[in-house]
């Protein structure tokens, strides 16, 4: 498809003006039409950069991460889950020791209780005097195997730590020998 020429568009735009206008309304409607064209065309301009902004500033936006897009889910589910068992882990302690402190406080207020009514030889005395030892060495025991878990762990990182040492030096000697 050809673009028509100038005289070619000036003699339509002379048929729609009318016939009996002459060569200089023509040209007059000519630039008129022009100066339309390059009014629409400077409006689409800024039309058009304007949405440009507006594009980038999307495209900004949604390249921006979030924490959630950071750290992959299965990472974010493993912590929650270590959170979870921390948390139990201490309302478990918090409630042992809480009933430990229930019973010492009890044996100490029966004891009192006894000695104020003067019946210091009596078996409930002895029973309560033996509650009191036993409750020291549960919480004696607790403490040891609380101790000991620690202990187990920290063996069980260093074995872990030893062996990736000792695979990452396997493969240096295998790479080092298959370059020799």
């Amino acid at each position: 498809m050809e673009k028509p020429s100038e005289e070619q568009e000036a003699a339509e735009l002379a048929d729609s003006v009318g016939e009996g206008l002459g060569p200089s309304s023509v040209a007059g409607a000519q630039a008129a039409r022009l100066e339309d064209h390059m009014i629409l065309l400077l409006r689409l301009r800024a039309q058009t950069k304007q949405q440009l902004l507006e594009y980038k500033s999307m495209v900004d936006a949604h390249e921006e991460k979030t924490p959630e897009e950071i750290i992959p889910e299965k990472q974010i589910e493993t912590k929650i889950e270590d959170l979870e068992n921390e948390i139990e882990e201490a309302k478990v302690a918090f409630e042992m020791k809480r009933l430990a402190l229930d019973r010492m406080q009890l044996s100490t207020a029966l004891k009192k209780n006894l000695e104020k009514s003067n019946i210091q030889t009596s078996v409930l005395m002895d029973n309560m005097e033996h509650i009191l030892k036993l409750n020291k060495l549960i919480m004696q025991s607790q403490q040891e195997s609380w101790d000991l878990e620690k202990k187990l762990l920290d063996v069980r990182k260093k074995r872990f730590d030893l062996l990736a040492n000792w695979r990452r030096g396997t493969d240096r000697l295998l790479s080092f020998c298959s370059s020799v």
